[in-house]
């Protein structure tokens, strides 16, 4: 059986957003989140041209909580914002202590 697709044009930023200055955006975009207590914990890195939004957050939140939240987040920051905006988390490493107490090194 074949499946249908509805098509659905995705969001792009609107012709302001990258006239914005960088410092401009990480500014608001911080101030947004300064202003909620549920996001006080995340900070700014990086807001490109294109709309990827780059955040680190400082404290954990458990795997089973963090999708709805980032959703949250990403769907008020396209209200206040920009429709265009995307987010995406930095890079963390490995957090479990067992794996690390192995011992296993990697050598360049």
């Amino acid at each position: 059986m074949a499946k249908i697709f509805e098509p659905y044009k995705t969001h792009t930023v609107s012709r302001k957003w990258p006239e914005i200055s960088l410092e401009t955006r990480l500014l608001e975009i911080q101030t947004i989140l300064n202003s909620d207590p549920l996001y006080q914990k995340i900070k700014v890195t990086e807001a490109n041209d294109e709309g990827h939004v780059t955040l680190r957050i400082e404290e954990n939140i458990p795997a089973n909580e963090r999708g709805l939240f980032l959703i949250t987040l990403e769907e008020k920051l396209k209200k206040l914002v920009d429709i265009g905006l995307t987010i995406w988390l930095e890079p963390v490493g490995d957090k479990s202590k067992l794996r690390n107490l192995r011992g296993v090194q990697i050598k360049a």
